[in-house]
């Protein structure tokens, strides 16, 4: 089974006006190929779109209504004028113990001949929407090994960020080591690295043994750090930004600062 657990650490790190702040988490992160569900359903922790101590589910990605999350990912391939991958490997949280946020998917697509095309990142807010950023994949340079890219702001992530912003990727396809990073500054001078780094190792029942055992409720974790973290930056008095009004398009109503 070529499906896998990155152990490794999340970090976060602001600058801005109102000074630095910084926050590391650590984190396992799955690597699961789509069509191996059979493997998957193989092992008495996880299970695919069923009920287990880990699950990965259609309901929570994609289009997050139970359809196929593998037809989604084709269907945003298409918007931006590129095939259906043969083969999609997605870096994400499963569902742990009946809980699930991933505030990024990671998905790769692969071509008939097991080359990286393209790239999904699926944007999930503690808001309950989410935005797919899709791009094809080129080398940052000559020989590098990574690839970069960059995306205009679509969706209201944090209060503590304007709007009008862009971000910038870093990412490369997961061997023994997987890293992934993105930069975001907005207009107001607010910046921002979120990274991930972690090493691989074996998909088995006793590794999500071991992860229940240290770990048991690393989904809730994210949710509950991240919450942790706005007051944090509320009290040190960083501007907020209510939730503008999205409307059906997708694109935000135009909405100000609340001090």
């Amino acid at each position: 089974m070529r499906s896998a657990i990155y152990l490794g650490e999340v970090l976060h790190h602001r600058t801005g006006t109102h000074g630095e702040h910084r926050f590391r988490q650590r984190l396992p992160w799955f690597s699961f190929w789509l069509d191996e569900t059979a493997a998957l359903r193989g092992l008495r922790l996880l299970t695919v779109n069923g009920s287990a101590p880990f699950a990965l589910n259609d309901a929570d990605h994609g289009a997050r209504d139970g359809s196929s999350w593998t037809g989604w990912l084709d269907a945003q391939l298409a918007v931006r004028g590129l095939p259906p991958a043969t083969r999609y490997q997605a870096l994400c949280v499963p569902r742990m113990l009946g809980y699930a946020f991933n505030p990024i998917t990671v998905v790769f697509a692969y071509d008939e001949h097991g080359d990286a095309f393209a790239v999904v990142y699926e944007v999930h807010s503690t808001f309950g929407e989410a935005h797919a950023y899709v791009h094809p994949l080129r080398r940052a340079s000559a020989g590098a090994g990574h690839y970069e890219h960059g995306s205009t702001k679509a969706l209201h992530v944090s209060p503590f960020f304007s709007m009008d912003g862009g971000y910038r990727f870093r990412v490369a396809p997961p061997g023994d080591q997987f890293a992934f990073g993105i930069r975001y500054e907005d207009a107001d001078g607010g910046r921002l690295f979120a990274g991930f780094r972690g090493s691989r190792a074996e998909l088995t029942d006793r590794a999500l043994l071991g992860l229940l055992l240290r770990a048991p409720y690393t989904a809730l974790g994210v949710t509950v750090g991240i919450h942790w973290q706005a007051l944090r930056l509320w009290i040190k008095g960083v501007p907020f930004y209510r939730k503008p009004t999205r409307r059906a398009d997708g694109h935000y109503e135009p909405r100000g600062v609340s001090k």
